[in-house]
């Protein structure tokens, strides 16, 4: 039976009586040796395809007392490991600032398929509500699109006939509109799994659309691990901020965290409260995503109580409002004639 040990010197197989029985050296130079300690795994493959009997796959002992064995000094050891460990973090801080730049790109491609959906379906109603005026124009615009192509061409309507080419053409420039739709589909879904990945509390706490608007807003997930809750609440409402410094009009309560939807359906009168609550949450999520990646489902605890406590103070609040002003009922005191205090 053997122990395994992963230390920033190398790889160890160590026997009974701390007895080294294999030992894989680990590059000088820092960056190479970050790479080769996330190959760890294949090389506990290969020691068992050896034949070792493996007490745990995870590393067992002490990192500095094995490095002893092959005589590496603790000051020694200290010193490598230090530069070793920057260079994981940077390794690993590198990957998730790649990531967290196709969240920007992509919820920017969203936001252009947007608008150039909405422009080619006004351009659209406007073309086949020559020959069906009669065709409600839906807020749901795919809705509309289905519509119109299994209505095709109408004889009854009040319109104008179409040619059969017209109609063609038509029909080929709603397709196009529609392949448009299912790639902004498509987009929504890779966005949702790239966030999951780059920003798992984010993601959770916010959204994957929310996450990658405040994450393209702050200019890239570390950016908006540097921001405080303060900052992260306004993200996106600059323009009322620069009105409020310059004209002294009321600050903004809330950016684009305003779309969360518990923040968006509240009274407008709670929506300050709730996004500045949000905002501290996500401060702390952003950190976590950022410096190590890790979900942490406790965020989200005591959120849905602050809702509740939001709504019940802001109703204490109005029923307090409604009687401020309302006079107590008069309570007449007998006074005996002779003495204006009432005493006998």
């Amino acid at each position: 039976m053997v122990q395994l040990a992963k230390t920033p010197v190398g790889f160890f197989v160590v026997a009974m009586r701390n007895q080294v029985v294999e030992f894989e050296e680990l590059s000088n130079q820092p960056d190479k040796a970050a790479e080769q300690l996330l190959t760890y795994e294949e090389w506990v493959t290969r020691m068992k395809q050896k034949g070792y009997d493996i007490e745990t796959d995870e590393p067992a002992l002490d990192p500095m007392k094995v490095a002893e064995l092959i005589g590496v000094s603790e000051s020694a050891y200290l010193a490598r490991s230090r530069e070793v460990s920057i260079a994981v973090a940077k390794a690993a801080i590198k990957k998730h600032l790649k990531r967290d730049l196709l969240v920007v790109q992509t919820v920017g491609a969203l936001d252009d398929l947007t608008k150039t959906t909405n422009m080619l379906m006004n351009r659209l109603t406007e073309w086949y509500g020559l020959h069906y005026p009669e065709l409600k124009v839906e807020e749901d615009q795919e809705k509309y699109l289905k519509m119109m192509v299994q209505g095709r061409k109408v004889s009854d309507s009040m319109g104008m006939d179409l040619a059969e080419e017209d109609l063609h053409i038509i029909m080929d420039y709603a397709d196009s509109i529609r392949e448009l739709f299912r790639r902004k589909e498509a987009l929504e879904a890779y966005l949702d799994r790239i966030m999951a990945q780059v920003a798992p509390n984010v993601h959770v706490l916010a959204g994957a659309n929310l996450g990658a608007r405040l994450i393209a807003r702050a200019g890239g997930l570390e950016a908006l691990s540097r921001m405080p809750g303060s900052t992260i609440q306004v993200l996106g409402a600059e323009k009322a901020l620069f009105k409020h410094i310059l004209k002294g009009v009321p600050p903004p309560k809330h950016g684009v965290i305003f779309q969360h939807p518990l923040i968006s359906r509240a009274p407008r009168e709670q929506r300050g409260k709730l996004a500045r609550s949000m905002a501290t949450r996500l401060a702390i999520a952003a950190k976590v995503d950022f410096y190590s990646g890790d979900l942490r489902p406790s965020l989200m605890d005591g959120w849905a109580e602050r809702v509740k406590e939001v709504e019940q103070g802001e109703t204490k609040k109005s029923e307090r409002s409604e009687n401020k002003g309302k006079q107590p009922p008069f309570k007449s005191v007998r006074v005996k004639r002779g003495d204006k205090h009432g005493k006998k």
